[in-house]
């Protein structure tokens, strides 16, 4: 199908970059329209490397979880035991939402985790320093732009 997602991406960056960021002179708009197109030069590079990301992400929270659930009230752990799916055929959208659901039964674990520091504390730092390197938009900060 034409334009594919990453052509378009490159269309709206390439408008944005050649007819729009010449007209804008404020140093404050020009800074935030520069981060936009940084943001989707991003996307358009990575697109592809979400899917595999978010189901890394849901596996590994969900291995966190596993180990949190003596550690829980019978009710989290139960919604834990339903918030899993089959990630490997999923598609975007189920995805996004059941990363969400995910991080969110993680947060709901946390106290327990944190108390305890056991194996669920381990494996809950490793997922985040893991998570951190595996993000697939890591983008730096832009500079501020100079004063005349």
């Amino acid at each position: 199908m034409r334009p594919t997602i990453t052509e378009q991406l490159d269309g709206l960056r390439r408008i944005l970059a050649e007819a729009v960021a010449p007209e804008v002179t404020a140093p404050y708009p020009a800074e935030i329209l520069g981060s936009v197109i940084g943001a989707l030069n991003a996307l358009q590079a990575n697109l592809h490397a979400v899917p595999a990301f978010l189901r890394w992400d849901i596996e590994t929270t969900a291995g966190v979880l596993d180990a949190a659930k003596p550690l829980l009230g019978a009710g989290l752990a139960a919604e834990i035991d339903a918030a899993k799916v089959d990630s490997e055929h999923a598609d975007l959208a189920v995805l996004e939402t059941t990363q969400m659901l995910m991080r969110g039964l993680l947060v709901a674990a946390m106290p327990a985790v944190l108390a305890e520091r056991g194996t669920a504390y381990g494996k809950m730092i490793a997922l985040f320093r893991e998570r951190t390197e595996r993000f697939p938009f890591s983008m730096a900060a832009r500079p501020p732009a100079k004063k005349a």
